[in-house]
Formats: structure tokens, C-alpha cells, sequence
């Protein structure tokens, strides 16, 4: 069976609609179907992508047989009613993280008996360099891991139906999901609301896996954009920064030791850390778009009846773990 534009429909034409839209004509996809309750909205999409077909109402494209394939750009708030009609016309479904609001929507659509594919748009998982960092960890190139640390800021864009956490910690906890296949343990949590009253947009976690201690900061409330995950291991330290474009991935030859105090002279009364430092390494790792990517792969899951590794089980482990902080 082949996919063709006519299969498709984009739900939501906002900023990720429109990033979604941009990436599905990149791969050939041109006359696709896409709505949005505010037809402006699609009005604004038709001037970018001139082939693109509107459809002015939701009942539409659910009634529509030839049209099995949804992709949804719409706020956590109203996903459940979406999702859970679309499921009942046995459509496949791609749902932007973090997918429902409340944890319980997850376990109503779990309850849904389908063949068809249900996958979240955890896109990192989808990353060429975090499936290199991946495979670093996995070859035990930097030794034991010790302790890793991710940092997601910048400014905006606010949101009105989740905290930060939800919307940018959920990254890095699909990251360390994907990369152990086990989430960590909290340790403390902090978090602030500062713009509004229920709303965090600053949020610090704090957790253990294993013997891995592992610190996720994000914030919306930040002068520049900083995307950057560091990796201490027993032999080597990793820096992943996805604002360089040179080099996005240094894996540093450094690493502290404490030598026993036996060999130390008598004048010396205090331990001291030994440094050792050799060459930075920058490791060439071909960029793929990772949405791009990742949508070609919800169209391969459809296509092979396969399930996604973003499946519904997938984004319960993690939206469990956000419901407790």
C-alpha cells in the first residue's frame, strides 16, 4: 500500500502545524488536507503551501475513509476529544508530545482496542546526534556513567495549558527514556511561577538512575536559547550543545581522580582532585532533520503495522512521571 497526499490530514495550523506542514512537502507530500477551528489559521497555511486542501469542518475529514492518516498540532487541553473521534473512524494517529493534559486521558485512549498506529512526537528520539550519544553510552566509550546534566531555555513561548516541565522537560525525559528504557527516580524537585500564577516556567528536577545522578533545568524565561546536554563519565565527558553548528559534539579526554593519601609526603595535609586532560575530540555525525525523520518513520510504522517506539506506552511513562512533580 503507498501513501499519497490525498491519505493525510494536519490538524492544528499553528507554529508546529506550520512546522509539520513545511516538512511534509519537503517529502514530497503537497496536497494534503489540513484544518483548524480558527480558518484563518489555514487561510495563512494555504499562502505558504499553495496545494495544500482546507477542509472547513473536523466531521469532514472523520468521515472521509480515504483520509487515514492524522497528524495533530493542537494544544493538550482539547487533544482527548480529537484524538478519541479519530480513533473511532480507525484512523492513525501522530500526536505532538505531550499528547493529553491529564494522565487519565492516556489510560481512556489505553483502553481503546485498535490495529491502527498511535505514535507521539518525541522528536529527540529521532535525533542523529542523540542516536550517536546513544550508542557512546551503550560501547561504554566514556566509562561509567556518573552524572548527566540537561539544560533546555529559552525565551517563550509561554504556554497556557502546561508547565515547562511538561513542555520541555518531557524532552529530555524521552531522551533518557529512549537511551536506559527506564526513567529515573526524583530526588527534589523545584519549580516557579513567575508570569503566571499556576503556571511554572522555571523548573530544576533533580534525580537518580541507577547510580547516575542526573539534573534536567529548563526554562521559558531566558535572554538566549541554550539546548545543551554534558555527560561525566569515569574516563571521558561528553558535550552535546545543539546551538553550535560546527561542532555540536566534543568528547573531552578529561577526567578527576583522587589519588590515596599514602602517596602523598607528610606536608601535604589535604586531599587533592588530579586532573588529567588529553585532546578534545569532535565527531562528525551527518544532520538529518530529526522531524523529517521521524515523520518518515510514523509512515513506515503504518505502512509495516509495526509498533512505534513513541507508542502510547511510551508517552504514559513519561507523562506518569511528570503527573508527580
Amino acid at each position: 500500500m503507498a501513501l499519497i497526499d490525498k491519505n493525510i490530514a494536519l490538524i492544528g495550523c499553528g507554529y508546529w502545524g506550520t512546522i509539520i506542514a513545511n516538512n511534509l512537502v519537503n517529502l514530497g507530500y503537497e496536497n494534503f488536507n489540513v484544518y483548524d477551528s480558527n480558518q484563518l489559521n489555514c487561510k495563512i497555511l494555504k499562502k505558504k503551501f499553495k496545494k495544500i486542501n482546507i477542509v472547513k469542518k473536523y466531521e469532514i475529514l472523520l468521515k472521509d475513509k480515504s483520509i487515514n492518516i492524522f497528524f495533530f498540532a493542537t494544544p493538550p487541553s482539547i487533544n482527548f476529544s480529537l484524538v478519541n473521534r479519530a480513533l473511532k473512524y480507525k484512523k492513525n494517529i501522530f500526536l505532538e508530545k505531550p499528547g493529553f493534559k491529564k494522565i487519565t486521558d492516556f489510560y481512556k485512549i489505553k483502553k481503546f482496542k485498535t490495529n491502527n498506529i498511535i505514535m507521539f512526537g518525541y522528536v529527540y528520539c529521532f535525533n542523529n546526534y542523540i542516536e550517536f550519544i546513544k550508542t557512546i553510552i551503550n560501547q561504554k566509550s566514556l566509562g561509567k556513567i556518573l552524572h548527566m546534566s540537561f539544560q533546555r531555555q529559552n525565551l517563550g513561548p509561554i504556554r497556557n495549558d502546561v508547565q515547562v516541565a511538561d513542555d520541555l522537560s518531557s524532552h529530555d525525559l524521552s531522551i533518557i527514556l529512549d537511551i536506559f528504557k527506564k526513567l529515573p527516580k526524583i530526588i527534589y524537585h523545584n519549580k516557579y511561577s513567575i508570569l503566571k500564577k499556576k503556571i511554572s516556567d522555571i523548573s530544576n528536577l533533580h534525580m537518580k538512575l541507577d547510580n547516575i545522578f542526573i539534573d534536567i533545568n529548563n526554562t521559558w524565561l531566558s535572554p538566549t536559547k541554550v539546548r545543551r546536554i554534558t555527560i561525566v563519565g569515569s574516563k571521558k565527558m561528553l558535550l552535546f550543545d545543539e546551538m553550535n553548528i560546527t561542532n555540536p559534539i566534543k568528547i573531552y579526554n578529561k577526567y578527576a581522580v583522587y589519588p590515596k593519601i599514602q602517596y602523598f609526603k607528610k606536608s601535604f595535609f589535604q586531599k587533592k582532585a588530579q586532573i588529567y586532560e588529553g585532546k578534545v575530540n569532535f565527531p562528525k555525525v551527518k544532520f538529518v532533520p530529526p522531524l523529517k525523520k521521524e515523520i518518515q518513520y510514523f509512515f513506515q510504522s503504518i505502512l509495516k503495522q509495526k509498533k512505534p517506539k513513541t507508542s502510547l506506552d511510551f508517552a504514559i511513562k513519561i507523562s506518569k512521571f511528570l503527573s508527580k512533580i
